[in-house]
Protein backbone atom coordinates (compact mmCIF):
# COMPACT_ATOMS: atom_id res chain seq x y z
CA UNK A 1 0.00 0.00 0.00
CA UNK A 2 1.12 3.56 -0.20
CA UNK A 3 2.73 4.60 2.52
CA UNK A 4 0.94 5.76 5.73
CA UNK A 5 3.38 8.71 7.02
CA UNK A 6 3.16 12.47 5.30
CA UNK A 7 6.33 12.71 3.23
CA UNK A 8 7.17 16.10 4.31
CA UNK A 9 10.88 16.17 3.72
CA UNK A 10 10.39 15.83 0.27
CA UNK A 11 10.59 18.95 -1.61
CA UNK A 12 11.84 18.38 -4.96
CA UNK A 13 11.18 21.26 -7.87
CA UNK A 14 12.54 20.14 -11.19
CA UNK A 15 13.06 23.76 -12.70
CA UNK A 16 15.20 22.70 -15.46
CA UNK A 17 19.12 23.48 -15.45
CA UNK A 18 18.39 24.00 -11.22
CA UNK A 19 16.96 21.38 -8.63
CA UNK A 20 16.26 22.01 -4.77
CA UNK A 21 16.82 18.48 -3.01
CA UNK A 22 15.71 18.00 0.18
CA UNK A 23 18.25 16.20 2.01
CA UNK A 24 17.64 14.67 5.36
CA UNK A 25 19.30 15.72 8.55
CA UNK A 26 18.58 13.79 12.50
CA UNK A 27 20.20 14.04 15.94
CA UNK A 28 24.04 12.85 16.57
CA UNK A 29 23.48 9.81 18.25
CA UNK A 30 25.90 7.39 19.54
CA UNK A 31 29.39 6.96 21.09
CA UNK A 32 32.14 9.86 20.57
CA UNK A 33 35.10 9.43 18.74
CA UNK A 34 34.19 7.15 16.26
CA UNK A 35 36.78 5.63 13.98
CA UNK A 36 36.90 6.27 10.44
CA UNK A 37 34.57 7.17 7.51
CA UNK A 38 33.92 3.26 6.89
CA UNK A 39 33.03 1.94 3.46
CA UNK A 40 29.92 3.31 2.22
CA UNK A 41 28.46 2.36 -1.22
CA UNK A 42 26.61 4.83 -2.44
CA UNK A 43 23.54 3.41 -4.35
CA UNK A 44 20.87 5.88 -5.31
CA UNK A 45 18.33 3.14 -5.40
CA UNK A 46 18.50 1.93 -1.72
CA UNK A 47 15.60 3.72 0.58
CA UNK A 48 13.56 3.34 3.89
CA UNK A 49 12.18 5.03 6.53
CA UNK A 50 12.36 8.31 7.28
CA UNK A 51 13.91 11.59 8.45
CA UNK A 52 13.50 15.80 9.01
CA UNK A 53 14.42 17.77 6.40
CA UNK A 54 17.29 20.58 5.72
CA UNK A 55 17.65 21.79 2.49
CA UNK A 56 20.62 21.30 0.07
CA UNK A 57 20.73 23.15 -3.82
CA UNK A 58 21.77 21.09 -6.51
CA UNK A 59 22.27 23.01 -9.73
CA UNK A 60 24.07 20.93 -12.55
CA UNK A 61 25.44 22.09 -15.31
CA UNK A 62 25.25 20.36 -19.00
CA UNK A 63 29.72 19.79 -18.45
CA UNK A 64 28.88 18.00 -15.00
CA UNK A 65 29.42 14.63 -14.66
CA UNK A 66 26.60 12.48 -14.28
CA UNK A 67 27.38 11.39 -11.06
CA UNK A 68 27.66 14.65 -9.40
CA UNK A 69 24.29 14.69 -7.48
CA UNK A 70 25.31 11.00 -6.09
CA UNK A 71 29.01 12.65 -4.90
CA UNK A 72 27.13 15.62 -3.43
CA UNK A 73 24.38 13.48 -1.68
CA UNK A 74 25.39 11.25 1.82
CA UNK A 75 25.80 7.62 1.55
CA UNK A 76 22.72 5.65 0.78
CA UNK A 77 23.85 2.19 2.28
CA UNK A 78 26.71 1.09 4.61
CA UNK A 79 28.69 -2.12 4.99
CA UNK A 80 29.40 -3.00 8.22
CA UNK A 81 33.22 -3.98 9.50
CA UNK A 82 34.39 -5.34 12.17
CA UNK A 83 34.10 -3.74 15.80
CA UNK A 84 31.40 -1.54 14.21
CA UNK A 85 27.83 -0.64 16.25
CA UNK A 86 25.01 0.97 15.53
CA UNK A 87 25.83 4.05 17.80
CA UNK A 88 28.95 4.22 15.88
CA UNK A 89 27.17 3.87 12.89
CA UNK A 90 24.17 6.18 13.58
CA UNK A 91 26.85 8.80 14.56
CA UNK A 92 28.75 8.70 11.48
CA UNK A 93 25.62 8.85 9.08
CA UNK A 94 23.76 11.62 11.31
CA UNK A 95 20.94 9.69 12.18
CA UNK A 96 19.74 7.90 15.25
CA UNK A 97 19.87 4.47 16.13
CA UNK A 98 16.10 4.11 16.11
CA UNK A 99 16.06 5.23 12.76
CA UNK A 100 18.48 2.91 11.59
CA UNK A 101 16.59 0.14 13.12
CA UNK A 102 13.23 1.34 11.48
CA UNK A 103 15.17 1.61 7.67
CA UNK A 104 16.62 -2.14 8.42
CA UNK A 105 14.22 -4.06 10.25
CA UNK A 106 16.24 -4.42 13.26
CA UNK A 107 15.44 -5.10 16.71
CA UNK A 108 16.88 -4.09 19.77
CA UNK A 109 18.43 -7.48 20.13
CA UNK A 110 19.30 -7.57 16.38
CA UNK A 111 23.43 -8.54 16.50
CA UNK A 112 25.52 -7.05 13.77
CA UNK A 113 27.42 -8.79 11.34
CA UNK A 114 30.75 -8.26 9.32
CA UNK A 115 29.55 -7.46 5.77
CA UNK A 116 25.99 -7.01 6.51
CA UNK A 117 24.82 -3.85 4.44
CA UNK A 118 22.80 -1.14 5.70
CA UNK A 119 20.47 1.35 4.94
CA UNK A 120 21.75 4.65 6.73
CA UNK A 121 19.67 7.39 4.80
CA UNK A 122 15.87 7.62 4.36
CA UNK A 123 13.37 7.13 1.36
CA UNK A 124 13.14 11.09 0.95
CA UNK A 125 16.91 11.25 0.43
CA UNK A 126 17.18 8.31 -2.06
CA UNK A 127 14.15 9.65 -3.92
CA UNK A 128 15.94 13.32 -3.76
CA UNK A 129 19.33 11.27 -5.10
CA UNK A 130 17.25 9.79 -7.63
CA UNK A 131 15.56 12.75 -9.01
CA UNK A 132 18.70 14.66 -8.86
CA UNK A 133 20.40 11.85 -11.03
CA UNK A 134 17.18 12.35 -13.39
CA UNK A 135 17.51 16.58 -13.39
CA UNK A 136 20.98 16.25 -14.68
CA UNK A 137 20.12 14.31 -17.60
CA UNK A 138 17.20 16.69 -17.78
CA UNK A 139 19.45 19.45 -17.76
CA UNK A 140 21.97 17.80 -20.64
CA UNK A 141 19.10 17.38 -23.05
CA UNK A 142 18.16 20.84 -22.88
CA UNK A 143 20.56 22.47 -22.96
CA UNK A 144 21.71 20.59 -26.32
CA UNK A 145 18.09 21.22 -27.31
CA UNK A 146 18.80 24.71 -27.24
CA UNK A 147 21.64 24.32 -29.62
CA UNK A 148 20.18 21.98 -31.97
CA UNK A 149 16.00 21.46 -30.50
CA UNK A 150 14.81 19.74 -33.58
CA UNK A 151 17.38 17.24 -33.74
CA UNK A 152 17.12 17.02 -30.17
CA UNK A 153 13.53 16.22 -29.87
CA UNK A 154 14.19 13.75 -33.34
CA UNK A 155 16.43 11.42 -30.75
CA UNK A 156 13.70 12.13 -27.94
CA UNK A 157 11.12 10.74 -30.13
CA UNK A 158 13.20 7.86 -31.17
CA UNK A 159 14.27 6.98 -27.60
CA UNK A 160 11.14 5.79 -26.92
CA UNK A 161 11.01 2.23 -25.82
CA UNK A 162 10.29 -0.27 -28.42
CA UNK A 163 7.20 -1.76 -25.56
CA UNK A 164 5.71 1.61 -25.62
CA UNK A 165 5.20 1.41 -29.25
CA UNK A 166 1.91 -0.85 -28.20
CA UNK A 167 0.17 2.62 -27.24
CA UNK A 168 0.92 5.73 -29.44
CA UNK A 169 3.90 7.82 -28.44
CA UNK A 170 4.49 11.33 -29.65
CA UNK A 171 5.64 12.50 -32.79
CA UNK A 172 8.55 14.54 -33.28
CA UNK A 173 6.96 17.95 -32.80
CA UNK A 174 4.60 16.33 -30.56
CA UNK A 175 7.87 15.81 -28.67
CA UNK A 176 9.38 19.04 -28.60
CA UNK A 177 5.71 20.46 -27.44
CA UNK A 178 5.82 18.40 -24.31
CA UNK A 179 9.55 19.28 -23.56
CA UNK A 180 9.03 22.88 -24.08
CA UNK A 181 6.00 22.61 -21.53
CA UNK A 182 7.60 20.60 -19.04
CA UNK A 183 10.05 24.09 -18.57
CA UNK A 184 6.83 26.21 -17.50
CA UNK A 185 5.16 27.13 -14.48
CA UNK A 186 1.36 26.38 -14.11
CA UNK A 187 -1.34 26.73 -11.90
CA UNK A 188 -2.60 23.06 -12.58
CA UNK A 189 -3.13 20.28 -14.89
CA UNK A 190 -5.15 18.65 -16.24
CA UNK A 191 -5.58 14.70 -15.35
CA UNK A 192 -6.97 11.65 -16.97
CA UNK A 193 -7.48 8.11 -14.99
CA UNK A 194 -3.96 6.14 -15.21
CA UNK A 195 -6.19 2.92 -14.61
CA UNK A 196 -9.53 1.56 -15.40
CA UNK A 197 -10.24 -0.10 -12.24
CA UNK A 198 -12.01 1.71 -9.05
CA UNK A 199 -10.23 3.56 -6.19
CA UNK A 200 -9.40 1.03 -3.63
CA UNK A 201 -7.40 3.62 -1.31
CA UNK A 202 -8.16 7.10 -1.09
CA UNK A 203 -6.11 9.88 0.00
CA UNK A 204 -5.93 10.96 3.57
CA UNK A 205 -3.85 14.66 3.84
CA UNK A 206 -1.17 13.73 6.20
CA UNK A 207 -1.78 9.74 6.30
CA UNK A 208 -0.97 8.96 2.60
CA UNK A 209 0.93 9.96 -0.19
CA UNK A 210 -1.95 9.39 -2.91
CA UNK A 211 -4.60 7.01 -3.98
CA UNK A 212 -4.55 3.72 -5.15
CA UNK A 213 -6.47 2.23 -8.39
CA UNK A 214 -7.25 -1.67 -8.58
CA UNK A 215 -7.20 -4.02 -11.19
CA UNK A 216 -5.86 -7.26 -12.07
CA UNK A 217 -2.14 -8.26 -12.95
CA UNK A 218 -1.10 -6.54 -16.83
CA UNK A 219 -4.22 -4.17 -17.02
CA UNK A 220 -2.49 -1.08 -18.51
CA UNK A 221 -1.16 1.64 -16.69
CA UNK A 222 -1.62 5.27 -18.40
CA UNK A 223 -0.09 8.51 -18.46
CA UNK A 224 -2.44 10.63 -16.59
CA UNK A 225 -1.20 13.59 -18.73
CA UNK A 226 1.37 14.93 -21.29
CA UNK A 227 5.39 14.69 -19.67
CA UNK A 228 8.50 13.72 -19.72
CA UNK A 229 9.46 10.25 -16.73
CA UNK A 230 12.07 11.87 -14.99
CA UNK A 231 12.24 8.01 -12.75
CA UNK A 232 11.47 4.81 -14.02
CA UNK A 233 12.63 2.02 -12.05
CA UNK A 234 12.56 0.04 -8.65
CA UNK A 235 15.28 1.38 -6.72
CA UNK A 236 12.85 2.83 -4.13
CA UNK A 237 11.56 -0.13 -1.74
CA UNK A 238 8.14 0.89 -0.79
CA UNK A 239 6.83 1.74 -4.29
CA UNK A 240 8.19 -1.28 -6.21
CA UNK A 241 8.47 -0.64 -9.71
CA UNK A 242 8.09 3.25 -9.82
CA UNK A 243 8.04 5.52 -12.70
CA UNK A 244 7.83 9.68 -11.94
CA UNK A 245 6.46 11.81 -15.13
CA UNK A 246 6.89 15.64 -15.00
CA UNK A 247 4.30 17.37 -16.27
CA UNK A 248 5.38 21.24 -15.66
CA UNK A 249 7.44 23.03 -13.16
CA UNK A 250 5.13 22.61 -10.35
CA UNK A 251 3.37 19.23 -11.01
CA UNK A 252 4.63 15.68 -11.31
CA UNK A 253 2.66 12.33 -11.04
CA UNK A 254 3.75 9.07 -9.82
CA UNK A 255 2.76 5.36 -10.63
CA UNK A 256 4.01 1.95 -8.41
CA UNK A 257 3.73 -1.37 -7.83
CA UNK A 258 3.79 -1.94 -11.35
CA UNK A 259 5.22 -5.47 -12.89
CA UNK A 260 5.99 -4.20 -15.98
CA UNK A 261 7.47 -0.85 -16.95
CA UNK A 262 6.91 0.17 -20.54
CA UNK A 263 9.20 3.73 -20.55
CA UNK A 264 12.16 4.63 -19.47
CA UNK A 265 13.92 7.60 -17.65
CA UNK A 266 13.84 10.26 -20.52
CA UNK A 267 10.74 9.13 -22.38
CA UNK A 268 8.65 11.74 -23.87
CA UNK A 269 5.06 10.01 -23.50
CA UNK A 270 1.32 11.56 -24.33
CA UNK A 271 -1.86 11.59 -21.76
CA UNK A 272 -3.56 8.29 -22.21
CA UNK A 273 -0.28 6.33 -23.59
CA UNK A 274 0.23 2.80 -21.56
CA UNK A 275 3.76 3.33 -19.69
CA UNK A 276 3.20 0.36 -17.43
CA UNK A 277 1.03 -3.06 -16.70
CA UNK A 278 -0.17 -2.82 -13.26
CA UNK A 279 1.18 -5.50 -10.32
CA UNK A 280 1.43 -5.83 -6.65
CA UNK A 281 5.68 -5.17 -6.39
CA UNK A 282 5.67 -4.48 -2.48
CA UNK A 283 2.01 -4.08 -2.11
CA UNK A 284 -0.46 -6.45 -0.85
CA UNK A 285 -2.69 -6.49 -3.71
CA UNK A 286 -2.89 -6.00 -7.22
CA UNK A 287 -3.25 -1.89 -8.15
CA UNK A 288 -1.56 1.08 -9.09
CA UNK A 289 -0.40 3.92 -6.58
CA UNK A 290 -1.01 7.15 -7.80
CA UNK A 291 0.47 10.34 -6.62
CA UNK A 292 0.30 13.80 -7.72
CA UNK A 293 2.90 16.42 -6.24
CA UNK A 294 3.01 19.77 -6.67
CA UNK A 295 6.46 21.53 -5.92
CA UNK A 296 7.13 17.91 -4.31
CA UNK A 297 4.22 17.54 -1.52
CA UNK A 298 2.10 15.15 -2.53
CA UNK A 299 -1.86 16.74 -2.99
CA UNK A 300 -5.11 14.92 -3.77
CA UNK A 301 -5.49 13.72 -7.20
CA UNK A 302 -9.31 13.58 -6.69
CA UNK A 303 -10.24 17.25 -7.75
CA UNK A 304 -7.84 16.96 -10.69
CA UNK A 305 -9.45 13.51 -12.27
CA UNK A 306 -12.53 13.45 -14.78
CA UNK A 307 -15.39 12.95 -11.82
CA UNK A 308 -18.29 10.31 -12.33
CA UNK A 309 -16.25 7.18 -11.69
CA UNK A 310 -13.61 5.57 -8.74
Amino acid sequence: MIGKRFDRAIMVSIAGASLALAMTGCANFGQQGAQGDGASATGATSLAGTAGPSASTNTPTPAANEASPLRKAPPLVYRVKRGDTLARIAQRHHCSVGQLQAWNGLKASSRLKRGEVLRVASPETAQAVNAAVAADKATAATSSASVAQTSAADAAAAGMSSAAQASAGPSAAEAREVAQQTMRHANGVALAWPAGGRVVEGFQPGETRGIEIGGKPGDPVRAAADGKVMYAGTGLNSYGSLIIVQHNKDFLTAYSHNRKLLVKTGDIVRQGQQIAEMGDQNNSRVSVGFELRRDGKPIDPMPYLPQGRG
